[in-house]
């Protein structure tokens, strides 16, 4: 029999605050977000870093699903629709972590804009923010393409990925923003 004792206490040191395992849709996303809202709040924690911590997962959240809507996956590979989100709490940070499957030949593009968005600075962030508004142009998820800029300008962190190649056409894409605990 599987131990969960043992997966309990694992995520018990790690301070996990929110663990999920499934396909996000619309009505889990906004159960989701309360559920993190709720705890954050329990916590007592700052006002201005449970903004923070919201909205990157906000911004996480929506990346998976607007990613799930736009690219259909035959009903066959429905699996591929699986994703993951862990929260935790560090002493000085929490970490929004995602993971979920995707076309590995778009990998070079997503790891472009990735390199960008973490090698510009704040004032940067904030220019490429406004220019891509200007541009007014829906991305090949049907946003705008600000997800990134958007958790990067409000962690004031780097973003951590990974792809890890499950076959010829899928990766998994994981994605880890820390947020200081400590509001800036």
């Amino acid at each position: 029999m599987l131990n969960v004792y043992e997966y309990f206490k694992k995520m018990q040191e790690d301070q996990v605050i929110l663990y999920f395992k499934g396909e996000i849709t619309n009505n889990l996303l906004t159960s989701l977000l309360q559920l993190l809202d709720d705890r954050l709040e329990r916590k007592n924690e700052d006002l201005k870093v449970r903004k923070k911590v919201f909205s990157v997962l906000l911004e996480c959240l929506q990346n998976i699903y607007n990613y799930q809507q736009y690219q259909p996956i035959p009903e066959e590979e429905a699996y591929y629709h699986a994703a993951t989100l862990m929260i935790r709490r560090s002493t000085d940070a929490y970490y929004i972590t995602t993971g979920n499957y995707m076309f590995r030949e778009r990998v070079p593009k997503l790891e472009n804009k990735i390199y960008k968005v973490n090698n510009m600075t704040p004032d940067e962030l904030k220019e490429f923010y406004k220019e891509i508004i200007s541009l007014q142009q829906p991305s090949e998820t049907g946003g705008a393409g600000l997800g990134l800029i958007d958790m990067a300008r409000k962690s004031g962190e780097k973003i951590a990925h990974a792809f890890d190649n499950v076959n010829d056409t899928y990766c998994f894409y994981t994605l880890q923003v820390k947020v200081p605990a400590k509001p800036h």
